[in-house]
């Protein structure tokens, strides 16, 4: 079992800088597809309001500009801020009394492993919304390869829920996270046969 724990102010959005702490040790190449049924979750929760546009938003324009920048060198990418989210979103200790959200995976090596994210009870859609940015931040902060993959998955999911289903149908939370791992890997397999389709 592993445990993130995201601390978001209670005057979130207004106080901007989130907590992330970790327990236990996730390989680094699960970390994309925690992320992929995260995301596919909040979505399916926040489906249809403004929360879920905003965050939905966010995501993509930071995806359609990353893309692009996948094979330059990682330093020089960080240190233009293309690995950043959002100009709003900061990673460090919260300034205010925070609301904790926790996101625990569980199962077994070389499986798909559970994801199931513990939210308190009226806590707000902009920290549920929060949260999948959070970790993601979190994770590309840590992992250069999480950082290369994730425009990919995001603009898969923006695909999938464009012309496949919406995330206000019930599928969508389990049938967009393989989408968008199936479409990362046919993408990748394309650039290793030097045969982009």
């Amino acid at each position: 079992m592993v445990e993130f724990v995201v601390s978001v102010p209670s005057r979130y959005p207004e106080e901007s800088r989130l907590g992330v702490s970790q327990i236990g040790e996730l390989p680094e190449f699960g970390q994309v597809w925690v992320w992929d049924m995260l995301y596919a979750q909040i979505m399916h929760a926040l489906a249809g309001s403004q929360e879920a546009h905003e965050l939905k938003e966010i995501l993509d324009v930071w995806a359609v500009n990353m893309s692009s920048k996948i094979y330059q060198p990682f330093e020089h990418v960080r240190s233009k801020g293309h690995t950043r989210l959002s100009e709003a979103l900061e990673i460090g200790d919260p300034v205010s009394d925070p609301v904790k959200l926790t996101v625990k995976v569980s199962g077994v090596a070389a499986e798909i492993p559970a994801v199931k994210a513990e939210i308190p009870e009226g806590t707000s859609r902009a920290a549920r919304a929060a949260l999948v940015l959070a970790l993601a931040q979190y994770f590309i902060d840590g992992n250069e390869l999480f950082a290369k993959e994730l425009p990919l998955h995001v603009l898969a999911f923006r695909k999938y829920y464009a012309d496949v289903r919406g995330p206000d149908e019930a599928e969508s939370v389990e049938e967009a996270p393989i989408y968008a791992i199936q479409k990362a890997l046919e993408y990748f397999n394309s650039v290793a046969r030097g045969t982009m389709q």
